[in-house]
């Protein structure tokens, strides 16, 4: 096998999933064959990135969950993300200090996972009150705390955006069974190694307050709105618009509360933000009137 032949190979090997290459395996085939004639040249960067752009538009539309409609997917894991960073900055370990909120919120994230919104929809809506009893006058004085309180609206909200999404999402139910059952296809558990990873650094007791810190968490939001602002052009589609929406939506709230004692540069860390998402909503709205 040429060099040349080798290269095309992994590119495609890398470029498309298992399952388009068992579809349209002739194509790949004709492909390498073309690769393999004398004086086969070296691609180009234009046909590299063509071959690159293929495959992200290949996988991103292979990760779409069928069989419901794209707002719903897209509510569905804007509220797992919301869920799962939420409860990964809880102070859960090394010392367990609230072990029922941590119990309540591992059982939410797997029913979010599982999408057993019936489930999630009624744990979440706890989760949100609880968080935000102090801010209930007329519920009294709690008798039992089972997580921490807040008397901001902006700590609170990520948890009324999951009781929200998820009471809208309950309502719906595909095919027949018990009421704990499933209302949206189930997402990969990998989704649950976000909680883990974090409490891993709690346990480490790794100073996630740091500016090294700080920056690679927004670097890698950018990177994934960037990803986002991507997938909605490659495949058409807004469910991941939608579920940058939801997961932006707690910090702007924080951002509005917390609007005099900003710095120039966490201004900057919003804008930016705002913006990739502002800009994968209209894109959606575009590609889908032209639908």
């Amino acid at each position: 096998m040429n060099d040349v032949l080798e290269l095309r190979y992994r590119r495609l090997l890398r470029a498309y999933p298992k399952e388009y290459r068992a579809e349209h395996g002739e194509e790949l085939i004709g492909t390498l064959m073309e690769a393999a004639r004398p004086g086969a040249r070296r691609p180009s960067l234009r046909e590299t990135l063509h071959l690159l752009a293929g495959g992200f538009t290949v996988r991103v539309r292979a990760t779409r969950t069928s069989g419901v409609p794209a707002w719903t997917d897209g509510l569905h894991l804007g509220a797992l993300i919301v869920a799962v960073v939420t409860f990964a900055q809880l102070p859960v370990l090394p010392y367990i200090n609230y072990p029922a909120w941590a119990a309540l919120g591992i059982v939410l994230m797997v029913a979010l996972v599982r999408g057993w919104l019936r489930l999630a929809a009624p744990l979440a809506a706890i989760a949100a009150v609880a968080a935000s009893w102090p801010m209930i006058p007329w519920l009294g004085i709690p008798v039992f705390t089972m997580g921490p309180m807040y008397g901001d609206l902006a700590p609170v909200a990520p948890y009324w955006v999951v009781a929200a999404a998820s009471a809208v999402l309950a309502v719906r139910r595909a095919g027949k069974g018990r009421w704990w059952g499933a209302t949206m296809p189930g997402r990969s558990p990998r989704w649950l190694l976000v909680p883990l990873a974090g409490w891993a650094l709690q346990l480490a007791q790794v100073p996630t307050y740091e500016p090294v810190w700080v920056v690679s968490r927004a670097g890698a939001e950018v990177a994934a709105l960037l990803l986002v602002l991507a997938a909605t052009l490659a495949a058409r589609d807004g469910r991941w618009a939608l579920a940058a929406a939801v997961y932006l939506l707690p910090g702007l709230v924080y951002l509005a509360e917390n609007l005099l004692v900003t710095s120039a540069r966490g201004f900057l860390y919003w804008s930016v933000l705002t913006a990739l998402v502002v800009a994968s909503l209209v894109a959606a709205r575009r590609v889908h009137a032209k639908a």
